[in-house]
């Protein structure tokens, strides 16, 4: 728990009536000397009796070595408060500065934790996508079979809820949540250590050569699939993913 800054009102407070204090014993010790020298101006021109001057000095020399020595006291006093401000002050703004330092630590903390999240859902996202396009690969039936897989995945990869988290889910369960979702089979017996086993033969779809390289889901802009509002009438290559 953080304790609440000092108020600095109550020592200012202090200190102003401790100052007024200091100028009224000034002048109390001033007018104790000035009335000092009156008695002996009195004495030296004959209006006042030794005797009776005397008895009235000591009594005034006495307040004003008292004054003077009170004046002596509340100047330390004044001095100490004075310092005890002076460091409220710089702990106040040390603990301002301490505050505002850990504040920015923490943000960039955040910052650098949201950024590794963020580099980790990329990289699963990355890896599933490769994973479940060798099965488009493998199940698409023609070019624009091919394409409408590629899309429906790549727009569960960006937009889906189901998948915001996909880096805390286990890698064949989100493969195999993607497969159901685009209704393509994939043969879980080439599944091992977290990837498709590779085949001895190289596999290529005859329609492939004929119609051209086929775009990777990442190729297809996404903003294409975020303005997309109606969809064409459903055609054979797409009856799969209804």
């Amino acid at each position: 728990m953080t304790a609440a800054a000092p108020d600095l009102s109550d020592i200012d407070a202090a200190i102003a009536k401790g100052e007024w204090w200091l100028r009224l014993l000034e002048e109390l010790a001033e007018s104790g000397v000035a009335l000092a020298g009156e008695l002996a101006a009195s004495v030296k021109e004959g209006r006042m009796k030794a005797t009776d001057a005397a008895d009235l000095y000591v009594r005034i020399s006495a307040a004003v070595r008292q004054a003077i020595a009170m004046s002596m006291r509340l100047e330390a006093a004044l001095r100490g408060l004075t310092a005890l401000r002076t460091c409220t002050v710089q702990e106040i703004a040390a603990a301002k500065a301490r505050a505002l330092a850990q504040a920015e630590a923490d943000a960039a903390a955040r910052d650098e934790a949201r950024a590794k999240a963020k580099a980790r859902r990329e990289a699963r996202k990355e890896q599933v996508r490769e994973l479940v396009m060798e099965v488009i690969d493998r199940e698409a039936t023609d070019r624009e079979d091919h394409e409408n897989l590629s899309l429906a995945l790549e727009q569960r990869l960006s937009f889906d809820p189901a998948y915001t988290d996909i880096d805390s889910l286990p890698l064949r369960e989100t493969v195999e949540r993607i497969c159901a979702d685009l209704t393509i089979t994939p043969d879980w017996s080439r599944w091992e250590a977290g990837r498709w086993k590779p085949r001895n033969e190289t596999f290529q779809p005859a329609w492939r050569g004929r119609d051209g390289p086929v775009p990777r889901p990442h190729e297809v802009p996404t903003v294409a699939l975020a303005a997309e509002t109606t969809d064409p009438p459903p055609s054979a290559a797409t009856a799969r993913l209804e």
